[in-house]
């Protein structure tokens, strides 16, 4: 039980640190070299067959767990584009709305009477005064929308890509523990597949739209 608990604590280390199949190799070669400790020694043919058992079972929690993270960084991925991409389109719409402010202020500097480029400068900030309140609360409340909207993304991608690391540790320690009890005791009566601890991954996903 020792051996077994240090091997599922390697395991959850290196969920965080480290690729899925480097994972269940330190993981594994952890456990061989610790092996000799168990209670019982049984014949080598009998190990054999525990790890020609059990070896297909680590490598599908790691497949699983490797697709299902990369699930997690990809959906991210795709909602962040999503939202910056919308973002940069409204940019581009602020950016038109005060060249046309800019261009209505430089043509009056082309009025060579000076009491007519004062009147026009005048009138033209009179005009464009509602313009640019209206610019200005808009443009805070898409930098509020695009910070709130990346902090929500992030914040999903955490929770998926954390349950994905608590079921690869989960599926991983269920594994070990009928690889333990196969070189303690021998090979199981019944090696059907329903033997094989069933994937726990889980994933979550969501969508956010840049709301202005």
């Amino acid at each position: 039980m020792k051996l077994l608990c240090s091997v599922l604590i390697l395991a959850s280390v290196l969920a965080v640190q480290a690729a899925p199949n480097t994972q269940i190799q330190n993981a594994l070669n952890q456990y061989l070299v610790h092996a000799r400790n168990l209670d019982t020694i049984v014949s080598e043919d009998v190990t054999t067959q525990c790890f020609n058992l059990y070896m297909p079972m680590l490598n599908e929690v790691a497949a699983t767990f490797s697709s299902s993270y990369q699930g997690c960084i990809s959906t991210a991925n795709a909602q962040t584009a999503n939202l910056t991409g919308q973002a940069d389109q409204q940019q581009k719409t602020y950016q038109s709305e005060v060249s046309s402010l800019c261009s209505a202020f430089t043509s009056c500097d082309s009025n060579n009477d000076t009491t007519n480029f004062f009147n026009c400068y005048a009138n033209t900030a009179q005009n464009d005064i509602t313009v640019i309140y209206d610019l200005a609360s808009q443009a805070a409340s898409s930098a509020n929308s695009l910070t709130s909207g990346i902090q929500a993304i992030q914040n999903t991608e955490y929770l998926c890509t954390n349950a994905t690391q608590n079921a690869y540790v989960r599926d991983t320690a269920a594994t070990y523990d009928l690889l333990d009890s196969c070189l303690k005791y021998g090979v199981p009566a019944s090696t059907a597949t329903s033997t094989t601890p069933a994937p726990t991954t889980s994933t979550t996903d969501g969508s956010f739209f840049f709301d202005l």
